[in-house]
């Protein structure tokens, strides 16, 4: 995503060249940009000039969107991700006793990756 920021409004980058760039094997890469056009994070255009390009400038990506798409809920346990609400655990008989403990780190992963754009990144990443 960050490669794709950079070439942001200049059309799209190939797949081929996002692998080579990314030292990825060209089939998991388009898995991925698979996953991210049906999210709506990145567009395809096919043909000679075709590639991958982010649908919208960094700055409005943010990390929380990209692993929610890649790999679904941001909970760190099961009971959270399956909808159990404050201090609920739905996975077991007797409450757990660090239940609160996993809400906080949960709105911690939520803050921290929502806080965090595809620009953010690529200020901090070096082009290779």
């Amino acid at each position: 995503m960050v490669r794709l920021g950079r070439g942001y409004g200049h059309g799209p980058i190939p797949l081929a060249e996002l692998a080579e760039l990314e030292g990825l094997p060209p089939s998991y890469l388009e898995q991925i940009a698979g996953q991210l056009r049906r999210a709506g994070l990145v567009t395809s255009r096919m043909g000679v000039k075709g590639g991958y390009a982010l649908a919208r400038r960094p700055a409005a990506i943010s990390m929380a969107d990209i692993v929610r798409n890649l790999e679904g809920s941001l909970a760190p346990v099961s009971c959270l991700a399956e909808g159990g609400g404050p201090g609920e655990c739905t996975h077991a008989d007797t409450p757990c006793s660090a239940h609160a403990f996993w809400e906080r780190l949960q709105g911690t992963i939520t803050s921290t990756l929502e806080s965090v754009t595809v620009a953010d990144l690529m200020k901090e990443a070096q082009p290779a």
